[in-house]
């Protein structure tokens, strides 16, 4: 029996892979090749070959885990979406922001990426969690 790998949160995924990953997670697990080349391999314009290199290397990476029925395979989320997102996203506010979420809220609102729609979401937001 092949060891299992646990996903390593702390590394980020190549954005292909990360594409594949987020498709996988809105599908109906178990997905299989079809599904995901409809779902992101032919917008991105990729033949199978490429998008099977993507789902190796996401099972070498321990986020899916793969199982062959008949002549397709069929591929389920190891991963967990909000882990991985809170694990990039926790490192991008330390890496860029000093660990600030303040100076990284500062950034997006200095750069007029924040409405004021956005502002009183976010007044909201904190009032629910305060």
């Amino acid at each position: 029996m092949a060891e299992k790998i646990t996903p390593d949160y702390t590394k980020k995924l190549p954005e292909a892979e990360f594409e594949v990953m987020n498709a996988i997670w809105n599908g109906t697990p178990p997905v299989n090749t079809a599904y995901l080349m409809d779902a992101v391999g032919k917008d991105k314009g990729w033949k199978a070959p490429t998008l099977i290199s993507f789902l190796v290397r996401l099972q070498d990476r321990g986020y899916v885990t793969s199982e062959k029925k008949g002549k397709e395979r069929y591929y389920t989320p190891v991963a967990e979406r909000d882990a991985y997102v809170h694990s990039v996203t926790s490192d991008f506010i330390e890496k860029y922001h000093g660990g600030s979420f303040v100076n990284l809220l500062d950034s997006l609102y200095s750069n007029k990426v924040l409405s004021e729609d956005d502002i009183d979401e976010l007044l909201i937001w904190l009032k629910t969690k305060c």
